[in-house]
């Protein structure tokens, strides 16, 4: 069995309930498959869900700072996150161990990560770890209620980091899809601001989480068939592991955002 890790950070006078958190899971995500009887020790609570197993395992002690100082740093959801997260005393490292998909696995450790966070009384903050990204309690929350009934929280599952590489260009990667089996994504050329780049690259990813690795090298990506930008499957510069798709954009014929591969 595979299995996919979140941690979440708790602050003074927090509580784990098993009964809580099933009973949120229920009744949140009520087409979830049948969740099995809870098995409790003393930092630990363990349960299954359909075919799934959950551990949560409370840590008496804050994740490492050197672990977060990084991803709060670069925090571009929760500007004010590494304030909050040197509150925290202890967290909670949460698995799931399955058989499914690395999609189906994160959309379930998702739902488990809201329903901790709804019922704790005491979340200081979460830890993605297949992102190394952190996240606020309460934007966690309402992604997981709002946008997962309706497909993946790329904002959750995937982290964009870009910055501006000149008067006119920029660079930037994902971080977390190859968590989902998937390439990431990064560029060092790209012809437009960072904001723009970022809402590419959130596209991009959302595309081929939704529809699996069907961008090929050598295929170009664009608003029309005038904006090609061409991927090329490369070793990484900023250091993942494996091929990357780059984005080459000195086959750009526009500024357009993404909306299709041609």
């Amino acid at each position: 069995m595979a299995i996919s890790i979140a941690m979440v950070m708790l602050g003074p006078g927090a509580k784990l309930s098993a009964e809580a958190i099933q009973q949120d899971l229920k009744s949140t995500w009520p087409a979830l498959p049948a969740i099995g009887n809870a098995e409790q020790e003393e930092v630990t609570l363990s349960f299954r869900v359909g075919e799934a197993d959950l551990i949560l395992g409370r840590m008496p002690a804050p994740i490492p700072w050197s672990d977060l100082e990084g991803p709060c740093a670069t925090s571009w959801l929760w500007p004010d996150a590494a304030e909050k997260l040197k509150q925290h005393a202890e967290h909670v490292i949460v698995t799931v161990s399955s058989e499914a998909s690395p999609v189906e696995r994160s959309r379930l450790l998702t739902q488990v990560v809201a329903a901790i966070v709804a019922t704790c009384k005491a979340p200081v903050g979460v830890f993605w770890t297949n992102a190394a990204m952190v996240i606020s309690p309460s934007m966690f929350r309402d992604f997981a209620v709002d946008v997962l009934p309706h497909g993946p929280p790329i904002h959750m599952w995937v982290d964009f980091r870009v910055g501006k590489t000149g008067d006119r260009t920029s660079s930037g990667f994902t971080s977390g899809l190859a968590a989902l089996d998937l390439m990431e994504f990064e560029t060092q050329n790209a012809n437009e601001p960072p904001g723009e780049l970022r809402e590419r690259l959130i596209a991009l990813a959302g595309y081929v989480v939704e529809n699996g690795p069907v961008i090929n090298d050598g295929d170009t990506v664009g608003e029309d068939a005038n904006e090609r930008i061409r991927v090329v499957y490369s070793k990484s510069a900023f250091g993942h592991e494996g091929k990357v798709m780059r984005l080459d954009y000195s086959t750009a014929q526009s500024k357009k955002p993404w909306w299709k591969i041609w």
